[in-house]
């Protein structure tokens, strides 16, 4: 199982979690409120590890844990779908 979250990388589309030599790709699009990007939202159906292996619900929610943890010391900026 995953422990931490590295680093985060987004692209209009898409966003991969860094974790370890580990890598998961999910997609979603940029939120916006009054004109301005306020957010990521992230498809959890679309979770997958680099190889192409889809996340079990375990998984996704262990991620989203992580991810609330990574976000405590850096910027929050996705909305899961979850």
């Amino acid at each position: 199982m995953i422990e931490a979250i590295m680093k985060i990388h987004t692209t209009s589309s898409s966003v991969t979690f860094v974790c370890g030599d580990i890598a998961i790709i999910g997609n979603g699009e940029f939120r916006a409120s009054s004109g301005k990007v306020d957010g990521f939202i992230l498809y959890a159906d679309t979770l997958r590890y680099g190889n192409g292996a889809k996340l079990s619900r375990d998984e996704q929610e262990n991620l989203k844990c992580l991810y609330q943890h990574f976000a405590l010391n850096h910027e929050d900026f996705i909305d899961w779908d979850i």
